[in-house]
């Protein structure tokens, strides 16, 4: 057994237990007050609770909060790695030195990709876009999934949990190397670097992408974006995905593969993409970065034009995203950049006028900048300006929530997710003659 498996194992205890508990003490008790509305449920779900994990919540004015109760910036400091922030959502514990060397070479030892997986790599065109070739790749992983065989096996359901982490763990060793070749095959020569296990998890990606990065501040900002990225609760488009399809019981690398598909879309992975295309386009036209009255009128211009300012508002946040807090707060480690370069210049600025813009518009919830806005922009900076491959680096950072969130299922015995579905038109007929109105269609006679 894996060193963070003996770690976690109480933890993993206790919350079945929980899980169980409340389920059994509390299953018939009321969890919202007010009843569904129908704007809620058109409206992509929104404010309705549908999703259960403790691995991190989103406070709508805090933002994520890694178990409840370690803020994001707080995690960035005293993890300072993803290694660590993830032993921290299976454990609930941060690890010491020694336990994090330990899950360190436990991965070091786990680095050597199965040889069909680069050859599943090699056959795809290389202009193929990077998150297709990444979920490609994830999915015929699946072949060294151990779970399977010992499902079929007839393995107990409380080993199920031991199994997705050792699958995880492998997968963990492997998925930075992926990434790294596909960049290396769309951007770079096209040769393979192989990983060096001296380092820690972000350094070897950056090493293997082959990026130069002579005062390290890009590996410094890769190890804060893979935290800040790592979780963000259960019901955000792909760990949402995520969950559906781990409570099949399918194994961690479909269930990986799965959430690459939800975060390949443009409406939950592209945002930092079109937040820096906008920055660039801001430049363009003003010939370098513009002042505050002209950034202002050319944001109120946007807008009356029915257009829409990427990297602003927040489906569940209600005031500036803690993650964007956290970037800025690394920006002034780096003044030599952030003073010099266009592109972050330009980044604050906006980030500083547009608030006040928008909270001058009332249908507009949340005026704040949130974590996209300024990722990609100090990605550009820093070096890694391929904006096609930044929802791959999405991916590989929300990988470790997603893993954490698996496992933690798995332990708890969840059942499959299965709700119920309505027509619109029986929407329409509840929303008109009320809720009991839908009961013959659930009836044994209808």
């Amino acid at each position: 057994m894996s060193l963070i498996a003996q770690q976690a194992e109480a933890a993993m205890q206790a919350a079945r237990l929980h899980y169980q508990r409340v389920l059994s003490e509390y299953g018939d008790r009321p969890l919202t007050q007010g009843p569904l509305l129908v704007k809620n449920l058109l409206r992509g779900n929104r404010g309705v609770p549908g999703g259960l994990t403790d691995t991190s919540f989103v406070h709508p004015y805090k933002g994520v909060q890694f178990n409840g109760d370690l803020s994001c910036d707080d995690a960035v400091e005293q993890a300072k790695i993803p290694e660590a922030i993830f032993w921290y959502m299976l454990t609930e514990r941060l690890p010491t030195v020694e336990e994090l060397r330990g899950f360190q070479q436990d991965l070091g030892q786990r680095l050597e990709v199965p040889g069909y997986a680069w050859d599943v790599l090699d056959a795809l065109p290389p202009s193929l876009h990077p998150m297709t070739q990444m979920q490609t790749v994830t999915n015929a992983l699946e072949g060294e999934a151990k779970f399977r065989d010992a499902y079929l096996d007839g393995a107990k359901a409380d080993e199920y949990w031991r199994l997705m982490l050792e699958d995880s763990l492998d997968l963990i060793a492997w998925q930075h190397q992926v990434a790294a070749y596909i960049y290396r095959r769309a951007f770079g020569d096209g040769k393979r670097i192989a990983p060096d296990a001296a380092h820690d998890w972000s350094e070897q990606f950056v090493r293997m992408c082959g990026l130069p990065d002579p005062d390290g501040h890009l590996t410094s900002y890769m190890r804060v974006y893979f935290i800040s990225h790592a979780d963000h609760e259960a019901t955000n488009a792909s760990a949402n995905t995520a969950a559906i399809v781990n409570s099949t019981l399918a194994t961690m690398a479909t269930t990986l593969g799965a959430t690459y598909g939800a975060l390949s879309g443009p409406r939950h992975g592209m945002a930092n993409q079109e937040s820096l295309m906008f920055i660039e386009k801001v430049l363009e036209e003003f010939g370098g970065v513009p002042n505050e009255t002209e950034i202002a009128q050319y944001i109120d211009d946007l807008l009356d034009s029915g257009g829409v300012l990427a990297g602003f508002g927040h489906a569940q946040l209600r005031d500036i995203d803690i993650r964007f807090v956290v970037l800025t707060n690394f920006l002034e480690t780096i003044p030599e950049v952030a003073n010099t370069n266009e592109i972050i210049r330009c980044m604050r600025l906006i980030a500083e006028i547009a608030p006040e813009v928008l909270g001058k518009r009332p249908k507009i919830a949340n005026p704040h900048q949130n974590i996209d806005f300024g990722s990609g922009a100090v990605l550009s900076a820093l070096g890694l300006k391929e904006r096609n491959f930044y929802t791959v680096l999405f991916s590989i950072s929300r990988m470790w929530g997603v893993i954490a969130q698996a496992v933690r299922a798995r332990a708890e015995g969840r059942p499959i997710m299965r709700p119920i579905s309505l027509t619109i038109s029986m929407v329409e007929e509840a929303a008109k003659g009320g809720p009991a109105v839908l009961d013959p269609y659930f009836s044994a006679d209808a």
